[in-house]
């Protein structure tokens, strides 16, 4: 009997620790002066503001980020950087609350879903939270501006450019990295409006790569297989040019498939040089970060700001690289 009491004695004191030990995790990770990423406390700041990418390690958000923190030097703000490894709405959602629910002084953050980040947005800003979108703008939320390409103008932009190099005769297929995602949905739109007045431009097919290079590749390589009719390929976001590219150069095939893509990263850039790529949209993702929070700090400094500003894009070709 005395066992059995030292036993339930044991218990009740480890689960009293681990409950101490999972209140002290919990308040430090709601705390205003705690970092999401470190224990330790960050130098004292007059502003606290969060900035949430779509995927981490990606270099179109690190650019976003350096410009961000280009706009907070002389400010005393801090900016804190996060996102998922890899795209994912839910854990995308839960930086958006966490930041919320530690009282930070404003969020920039994509608005990739209506159904999903509305609500998030929303209930920030009526914590009191200004929340900035970049890069992908939810116009029906609470947010209080945006600040980035405008998607459809870019995706028109570079129908055109196809209507251009091909004389108005193409068959088109599409790589997209998200069917759900308001900024791609926006391009291909774009895309299709720009190409639609010309007869002789037909769209085969439109896949998603789910913002993956290995994906984009493994669905160009099976859509120019089920139609090699295909004599042209979009790919909407920053990977799906170099996936396509990739697919093309297994396949070989006889005649020549122009690629389109979106983003100016380096291998992307190379691909042009190599004739592997004709032309890219160049977005300004330093501006969006430095524009975005700029505009945050307008926002807690009792400015009023635009509710939509648009930053600059470009059609990138060979010539333009040299």
């Amino acid at each position: 009997m005395k066992k059995i009491n030292l036993l339930y004695l044991c218990l009740s004191i480890g689960i009293c620790i681990s409950l101490g030990v999972a209140a002290l995790f919990l308040s430090k990770s709601l705390s205003h002066d705690i970092s999401f990423h470190s224990d330790k406390p960050i130098p004292k700041y007059d502003y606290h503001f969060v900035l949430i990418g779509q995927e981490v390690d990606n270099p179109y958000f690190q650019k976003i980020f350096e410009g961000g923190q280009a706009a907070a030097v002389g400010k005393n703000i801090h900016v804190e950087y996060i996102g998922p490894q890899q795209t994912n709405v839910e854990e995308h959602i839960k930086m958006i609350e966490m930041a919320a629910a530690a009282k930070v002084d404003g969020i920039l953050t994509q608005g990739l879903t209506n159904r999903e980040f509305k609500p998030a947005i929303d209930h920030a800003v009526n914590q009191g939270i200004p929340v900035i979108t970049f890069d992908t703008d939810l116009e029906d939320s609470k947010r209080l501006s945006y600040i980035g390409t405008d998607n459809y103008q870019a995706g028109y932009q570079i129908g055109e450019a196809l209507i251009q190099d091909t004389n108005g005769q193409a068959n088109v297929g599409i790589i997209t990295g998200l069917l759900y995602s308001n900024n791609l949905v926006l391009r291909v739109q774009g895309f299709l409006d720009a190409i639609e007045k010309t007869p002789n431009m037909k769209v085969i097919a439109i896949e998603s790569s789910n913002i993956s290079r290995i994906q984009a590749a493994e669905k160009a390589h099976q859509m120019l297989r089920k139609y090699p009719e295909i004599t042209a390929i979009f790919g909407t976001s920053a990977l799906d040019g170099m996936g396509i590219s990739q697919a093309i150069d297994k396949i070989n095939p006889i005649s020549p498939i122009l690629v389109y893509a979106f983003d100016d990263l380096e291998e992307t850039l190379e691909l042009i040089k190599e004739d592997k790529i004709q032309a890219t949209v160049k977005q300004n993702q330093y501006e969006m970060g430095y524009q975005g929070v700029s505009l945050l700090y307008k926002a807690v400094t009792g400015e009023r700001i635009q509710p939509t500003y648009y930053t600059t894009t470009n059609i990138l070709r060979k010539k333009d690289l040299e």
